[in-house]
């Protein structure tokens, strides 16, 4: 089964709409495709997600169409991209419209302060700054993950190690440290505990950020040594993108050691072998 399940339209900060990207992945043979707007938090520094709650009807609305005009064609599935905080509780719940969720951390938080994970390096460096060094600033997005695995029932951690996405290209070595390995592993243990599907991200390969997916080759290791279930996914923002490096990608997993992806289906999510 061909699947994408990380996906963003005009609804949030995507470049296409939903139906826009359906045609893609039909032309490009998915058999499925699962559409994970970025949730609406309420933040009013918030750019990225579904911009109200009146937005968030018309959204699963329209995937609710969407379901009916490709049914036998392509199947739909309606999901959501959780942060980890809103602005109403520590705890966000997850809309029961959603087939599924994804749980993601994109802001580093000190105390009512924050600072975007990915969106900028510069912020990244400002961030680095208020934390005192990369370390406190990096562990700190650990801890955020591992709290959310604890207390979330979303299915899918996203992009478990975002926090690198600016390494490669400004020569940022922190990933080569102990402390920092320490880190992300413990975070893949917290989400493997709480029964989360790890997600195997090419988002920043088709944004030329990176050259492989998330997470980095170490920690994939670990999940296989722990048989952690995993999925793979585009993060696409744009239907050019929805399967950019999924070859190459498998390739690798595969010479990691992994037989088998994880994908939605009508009866929820079950292993499907890795072809070739």
């Amino acid at each position: 089964m061909k699947q994408n399940l990380h996906t963003h339209t005009l609804f949030c900060d995507g470049k296409n709409t939903p139906e826009e990207m359906a045609e893609s992945a039909i032309s490009h043979g998915f058999s499925s495709l699962g559409f994970s707007s970025h949730v609406h938090t309420g933040f009013p520094f918030d750019e990225c997600g579904i911009v109200s709650s009146e937005k968030t009807d018309e959204y699963f609305a329209e995937l609710e169409r969407l379901k009916r005009k490709y049914d036998g064609q392509l199947k739909i599935f309606s999901g959501l991209e959780l942060e980890s905080r809103d602005s109403v509780s520590m705890t966000p719940s997850i809309d029961r419209r959603c087939d599924y969720a994804i749980g993601s951390v994109h802001w580093f938080w000190k105390g009512d302060d924050h600072w975007e994970v990915d969106w900028k390096s510069e912020i990244f460096l400002e961030a680095k700054e208020a934390f005192g060094g990369w370390r406190p600033l990096i562990e700190s997005y650990y801890e955020e993950v591992k709290r959310f695995a604890s207390f979330s029932p979303y299915q899918i951690t996203g992009h478990i190690d975002l926090v690198t996405k600016f390494c490669e290209k400004n020569g940022w070595k922190f990933e080569d440290e102990s402390w920092y390995r320490d880190a992300a592993l413990a975070a893949a243990e917290e989400c493997i505990r709480h029964g989360k599907i790890v997600e195997v991200n090419t988002g920043a390969i088709s944004r030329s950020y990176r050259t492989t997916p998330y997470p980095a080759p170490f920690i994939l290791k670990y999940l296989r040594e722990k048989n952690a279930p995993i999925t793979l996914s585009s993060d696409c923002h744009a239907k050019e993108n929805i399967e950019v490096a999924f070859d190459e990608t498998l390739e690798m997993l595969r010479k990691i050691g992994f037989r088998e992806l994880y994908v939605l289906t009508g009866d929820g999510f079950r292993a499907e072998g890795i072809s070739g």
